[in-house]
């Protein structure tokens, strides 16, 4: 089965959601899909990548840059569309915008019992770095 990546377009927004709700269940509620989509659409929108394959959402990564790094955020692939190239081909999407904005080095973070996905990152070429993780929430998320 062929599929396609493109910038995320309004007619995206349930095939993104639904994804979101699959891929990442139990994620905290400032993450809701609805609320992400509509932040990421206000800052660098034409960093925010879907697969498409027979008229339906099946990938999704967001990337961002601020002028010192990017960052990689909700790489997510519908789990029937695996292991087929579609996240590695949105990674490459995701980098390549990077670039085009001459960002330098990319981040991203991944829940370290999550090895699988650390797998995957290591074998598209992403290193271990030896960091400390942390975080403050401004707001409620709306």
């Amino acid at each position: 089965m062929g599929f396609e990546i493109r910038p995320f377009l309004d007619s995206d927004r349930a095939g993104v959601v639904s994804l979101w709700e699959e891929v990442f269940a139990g994620d905290p509620p400032w993450n809701a899909p609805a609320d992400m989509i509509r932040r990421k659409r206000t800052v660098q929108p034409e960093l925010f990548f879907v697969a498409r394959s027979e008229g339906k959402v099946i990938g999704t990564v967001m990337a961002g840059f601020d002028g010192v790094r990017g960052w990689i955020h909700h790489l997510a692939v519908s789990p029937s569309q695996r292991r087929s190239g579609v996240a590695t081909r949105l990674m490459r999407a995701a980098e390549g915008g990077l670039v085009r904005l001459g960002c330098p080095k990319v981040n991203l973070q991944v829940r370290s019992a999550n090895s699988g996905v650390i797998a995957f990152y290591q074998a598209i070429g992403y290193d271990v770095e030896e960091r400390v993780s942390m975080g403050k929430r401004l707001t409620d998320g709306a």
